[in-house]
């Protein structure tokens, strides 16, 4: 008669490792991370504590569908700055709106405008991928409030005193649990070139300052503060993070962090660190706290080669990929494009392609992200990309196999849930290790199923011969019924991946 096999998870670690680990003393210096149940992405070499023949792989978003396109008198070829977010089962999509409304109209740039005042405009949709531009009487322009455009109201101009036409605004939807319901939404403004107002919303449709004077004002050491300034409610910190615009040495673009407990007293800025990567003219930060794994703080930055020439205009522009984990140290791992130009020759030129902020779950199986392409031509839209969820950079293991190490962490949990996608004849299997490496009994490499396919969230099993567990004396005996989490809980492990023709996206332990 054939041994039963029992298809154990995560769980029969708790009793087997509560033995082993409880007797292995800590390695010396080892640095042991605290990953609790959060998602973990590999967007950085942060896991790989030892690896071979695996390598870091970003994956570009695959270009969908146009979405949105020029259609209203308040919009032209320099629509832009979108951006998009959930707000219960609809989702919402900011915009710059531009026209030459004769009371308020400047001369434009040469082809790049009927007039240079801007608005901000909203669109909706139930699917990520149909938008509609609602009428919602809010603003008037030329003479009509028969329209989809949102700031600034008659009520409240007050940068055009100051000859200021800006006014873009990134909205968020705020998750603060605190948050006043009046107040559920918010964005900056800008009033004049060197301040920014703060803006509440209770819909995200009527808007209104949060208080008269603002609360950004020329911020040192330089007082630069074109959009886009975006914010957002950080569940990490528990207080609103923005990032600004920056020059870096008066020449080179880039960003700085604010911080604020209640939107209105923001903190001195703090310039954004590169870490690894090379310092070049980065004009969009596009930044979020990612929703699957909020402690991961992704930027969607629109590089700009200056000096490369495609169109009339002097100098191209593409999409970068840039990850931080404490939203201040931005890792450059990646300098390939995360979105490029394309084939699509009108995207050659300064300010061709722009990412917008924020991703939308179109699907259970299809993150949706936006961009502009085209800008500044009659061709100007909005388009659709898409990744599968977590799907920005995976551990990428060629035919020949490879394998990697986690460092150390604090354990807690029941089951490791794995994001992935071998080829048919490719496989991962795992191992689980105490702190100083060694495989702990049951949980070898050997003993785990072997996991192929392609799915967001397959529990890893490992295969025993008999129901039995070791004791502290390294005596077989019954698993004990019950919870085996708790002999494990604030023990320390390692993860030990090994991998052929295979991409691991991401990992949770639940």
């Amino acid at each position: 008669m054939l041994p039963t096999v029992t298809r154990h998870r995560l769980s029969p670690l708790l009793g087997v490792a509560a033995a082993v680990l409880a007797f292995v003393s800590s390695a010396a210096g080892a640095e042991r991370l605290n990953l609790g149940n959060k998602r973990q992405l590999f967007v950085d070499s942060h896991l790989l504590a030892e690896k071979k023949n695996v390598e870091l792989v970003l994956h570009q978003p695959v270009p969908r569908e146009i979405v949105l396109t020029v259609d209203k008198p308040w919009e032209d070829n320099v629509m832009t700055y979108v951006s998009v977010m959930k707000d219960g089962n609809r989702f919402l999509m900011y915009y710059r709106g531009t026209g030459a409304d004769e009371k308020y109209a400047k001369d434009a740039p040469a082809g790049m405008s009927t007039g240079n005042w801007t608005y901000t405009a909203v669109a909706e949709s139930t699917d990520g991928i149909k938008w509609t531009k609602p009428v919602l009487n809010l603003v008037e322009f030329k003479g009509s409030k028969a329209n989809n455009l949102i700031w600034p109201t008659d009520a409240n101009k007050p940068w055009r005193d100051k000859n200021y036409p800006g006014t873009d605004i990134f909205p968020f939807r705020d998750e603060n649990p605190n948050v006043a319901p009046d107040q559920r939404f918010k964005a900056l403004a800008n009033i004049g070139e060197y301040e920014l107002a703060a803006l509440v919303s209770p819909d995200g449709f009527r808007w209104k300052p949060l208080r008269e004077k603002p609360v950004i004002s020329f911020p040192s050491p330089n007082p630069m503060m074109d959009p886009p300034s975006v914010t957002f409610w950080d569940p990490n910190t528990r207080q609103y993070v923005g990032y600004l615009r920056h020059w870096i040495n008066y020449r080179i673009r880039g960003f700085r962090r604010v911080t604020s407990p209640d939107y209105v007293n923001w903190s001195e800025p703090q310039v954004v660190n590169y870490l690894n990567g090379e310092v070049e003219q980065l004009y969009t930060s596009m930044a979020i706290a990612y929703d699957r794994a909020p402690d991961t703080y992704l930027f969607f930055s629109k590089r700009f080669a200056r000096w490369k020439k495609k169109q009339p205009s002097t100098g191209v522009s593409e999409i970068v990929f840039l990850s931080s984990r404490d939203g201040l140290n931005f890792d450059r791992t990646f300098m390939e494009p995360f979105l490029p130009p394309g084939l699509d020759k009108n995207n050659w030129h300064p300010r061709g392609v722009m990412m917008g902020r924020g991703i939308l779950e179109t699907s259970p199986t299809e993150l949706s992200l936006y961009y502009i392409e085209n800008y500044g031509l009659p061709s100007v839209r909005v388009r659709r990309a898409t990744l599968r969820p977590d799907g920005f950079v995976s551990v990428h293991a060629p035919w020949a196999g490879g394998e990697f190490t986690t460092p150390p962490f604090v354990y807690d949990g029941s089951e490791l849930e794995l994001n992935f996608a071998t080829s048919a004849a490719g496989s991962i299997r795992v191992e689980i290790q105490d702190e100083n490496g060694q495989a702990i009994p049951g949980f070898r490499i050997e003993d785990c199923d072997e996991i192929f396919g392609d799915e967001l969230d397959r529990t890893v099993t490992w295969a025993r011969s008999h129901d039995m567990m070791l004791n502290e004396k390294n005596e077989e005996i019954p698993y004990p019924p019950g919870n085996f989490g708790r002999p494990l809980a604030g023990k320390t492990i390692r993860l030990r991946f090994v991998m052929k023709a295979a991409e691991l996206y991401s990992f949770r332990i639940k």
